[in-house]
């Protein structure tokens, strides 16, 4: 009986020895996303731009374009998160990260449009390559709307800290006209 009952009392003692603090883990910026998207495609990229390619180099080709852009989509779903963008707000600041997004996602959705396009006619009609090529563009339109959620949430953020600090100015500005009188 008496073992039971020091057993019981040992028990939380015996979780708090075997823990590990939390260790915080460094997410990926936008930027980082659509670097690793861009340098994930390059390969790819180049096996489709080769004259001649076969049925299953294109294949191959196009998959792993394909899920680059999925990989790419779920890895910017993490940072779209309102807290993340809000513990990050000092990152924020970078103003260059939105122009240098743009600009990697126009150049990758350039590359893999010219890829396509170069690729043979009768490639372009068996029906296995059409749907990955539209699996592709599907995928590109829902890591664009994924983008656009991150810069929407940055935007938000700004607005929410400019309508406070315009309030903050304004009741200053009560305040002092109250004293004049």
């Amino acid at each position: 009986m008496y073992f039971a009952k020091f057993a019981l009392l040992a028990i939380p003692f015996l979780g708090l020895s075997t823990s590990k603090p939390i260790i915080k883990e460094k997410r990926a910026s936008s930027v980082d996303v659509v670097n690793t998207l861009q340098n994930a495609i390059s390969g790819p990229i180049t096996t489709l731009k080769t004259s001649n390619i076969s049925q299953e180099d294109a294949i191959a080709a196009l998959t792993s374009i394909k899920s680059a852009i999925t990989d790419a989509t779920s890895s910017i779903n993490t940072v779209t998160t309102k807290r993340d963008l809000i513990n990050n707000y000092e990152n924020l600041s970078k103003r260059d990260d939105l122009s240098i997004v743009g600009q990697v996602l126009a150049q990758v959705i350039k590359d893999i449009v010219e890829a396509v396009e170069g690729l043979a006619d009768d490639l372009k009609s068996l029906p296995l390559i059409g749907a990955i090529i539209i699996d592709i563009d599907f995928g590109l339109n829902t890591l664009l709307l994924g983008v656009e959620l991150v810069l929407t949430g940055v935007i938000e953020i700004l607005q929410g800290l400019l309508s406070g600090i315009a309030n903050l100015l304004q009741n200053l500005g009560n305040g002092l006209l109250a004293g004049k009188l």
